[in-house]
C-alpha cells in the first residue's frame, strides 16, 4: 500500500507546493511542504509499523494499530498547535495542501488495497468429522 500511495501523494504535494508558491510566495511553499511532510509521516508510519508487526506477531496487529493511531493523533494535535503559532506560514496553504494530499493518499491506498487481492478470511481447510459416523 505504501508504494501505491506515496508517489501519487508526492505528485499532489508538488502541485500544491507550486500553487502555494505562486499564490503566497516562498512562505506558501514552505507551508505546503510542511503539509506534505505531515501527511506522509502520518500515513506512512502506520503502513510501515503495521507491516512489520503483521509479519512478526499477527495477533497483535489491532492493538498496535490502535496504539499507533492514538499516538499519531496526539502528535498531530501538538504539531497543529505549534504550527498555529507560527505566523510566518500561511494557514490556507498548509491546510489545503494537507487536505489534498490526504485525499490523494487515501484514494490511492484504497486502490492499492483493492488491487492487492489479499484474502480477508483464512481458508479453514477440509471440515473434520464429516464422515457421518457417530
Amino acid at each position: 500500500m505504501l508504494r501505491a500511495a506515496l508517489a501519487p501523494a508526492l505528485v499532489a504535494g508538488a502541485v500544491c507546493a507550486v500553487v502555494a508558491l505562486v499564490v503566497s510566495g516562498p512562505a506558501g511553499l514552505v507551508a505546503a511542504l510542511v503539509g506534505v511532510v505531515l501527511v506522509v509521516l502520518f500515513f506512512g508510519s502506520t503502513l510501515v509499523v503495521l507491516a512489520r508487526v503483521a509479519r512478526r506477531a499477527p495477533q497483535t496487529v489491532m492493538v498496535v494499530a490502535l496504539g499507533t493511531y492514538t499516538a499519531k493523533v496526539v502528535l498531530l494535535a501538538v504539531a497543529f498547535v505549534v504550527l498555529a503559532r507560527v505566523t510566518s506560514l500561511p494557514g490556507p496553504a498548509l491546510g489545503l495542501t494537507t487536505i489534498v494530499v490526504t485525499a490523494v493518499w487515501l484514494g490511492f491506498e484504497l486502490r492499492g488495497f483493492l488491487r492487492a487481492r489479499h484474502p480477508v478470511v483464512d481458508d479453514p481447510g477440509p471440515a473434520r468429522g464429516t464422515g457421518g459416523g457417530r
